[in-house]
């Protein structure tokens, strides 16, 4: 029945059977028997005949937009199918500490559902991607949220909520957050990150100056350094520190800010791919 539909509208486009014809490479009497099974299965004629020539009748005339909307629709069934075949490439920054926990995961469901998708991974801090999700460098990214506010045209897309403690050797006593960083060398979680700085501000309003050991905003190396005794570290807690087991945690009460991690995206690039494996990300 979509083959006749089509007919008819080239016939409905052109008023002629015979030019129909040789529009859509049928015979004349076939354009003419495709027509005729139209009408008798809607039980109304479609075009008026008068010798050799035809026009729409009224009936003929309403039944265009309805014979475009059909077709449409079958046409969109086919992409069904296709949404089966997505491929093309995703250009993902993350930081560092948010690959294991949250992005591979995500990844791997990913591609076990859409095995022609390839995957660029830049991992960064979160002011460095940011700047290149501006550069349109890459699609999405995966970062601390900015202690700024959103830049226009980017949407945020909040995956985990990270308070900060302080991390010690398990044969240091806990005699209080606060002594704990005047007695101890601290490994700082770099001050130019936005977690870091979140850090290096609360320090200065409550009038805390520890004697820097060593800044970085690898995670990893700060829990390997406090492990081997190198001193002690205020840092998100995250996944990373079940790894150590002569490593213990405590909580600072008053620093109530937490580090909030979440997908930051350029609400132009916002593609079907990309949308795709965003939601792929937030249900992993």
């Amino acid at each position: 029945m979509i083959a006749e539909l089509k007919t008819f509208l080239v016939a409905a486009q052109l008023e002629s059977f015979a030019a129909t014809a040789e529009t859509v490479g049928l015979t004349q009497s076939a354009v003419s028997a495709q027509i005729k099974r139209l009408e008798l299965e809607f039980g109304y004629p479609l075009f008026h005949r008068t010798g050799r020539a035809v026009q729409l009748s009224k009936a003929g005339l309403i039944a265009i937009d309805r014979a475009n909307e059909i077709i449409n629709l079958f046409e969109n069934m086919k992409e069904i199918h296709r949404e089966d075949k997505i491929s093309g490439t995703i250009k993902v920054g993350v930081i560092s500490t948010a690959y294991s926990s949250l992005l591979a995961p995500a990844m791997s469901n990913f591609l076990h559902q859409f095995k022609d998708v390839f995957f660029s991974i830049r991992v960064d801090i979160s002011l460095e991607l940011l700047q290149k999700l501006e550069t349109k460098e890459i699609d999405l990214a995966i970062i601390v949220k900015p202690p700024f506010g959103l830049i226009p045209d980017m949407e945020w897309i909040p995956l985990v909520s990270q308070p900060y403690v302080l991390v010690m050797h398990e044969k240091i006593a806990d005699t209080g957050w606060k002594d704990i960083l005047n007695t101890y060398p601290l490994i700082r979680y770099a001050s130019r990150s936005f977690g870091g700085s979140v850090i290096s501000n609360f320090l200065k309003i409550h009038q805390i100056s520890p004697n820097d050991a060593t800044e970085t905003e690898a995670i990893d190396l700060i829990l390997d350094m406090v492990s081997r005794e190198n001193g002690v570290a205020i840092i998100p807690s995250c996944q990373e520190l079940s790894k150590y087991d002569n490593l213990k945690q405590i909580s600072i009460p008053e620093m109530r800010e937490n580090r909030e991690i979440g997908i930051m995206i350029l609400r132009t690039r916002r593609a079907n791919l990309v949308s795709q494996f965003v939601s792929c990300i937030h249900s992993s």
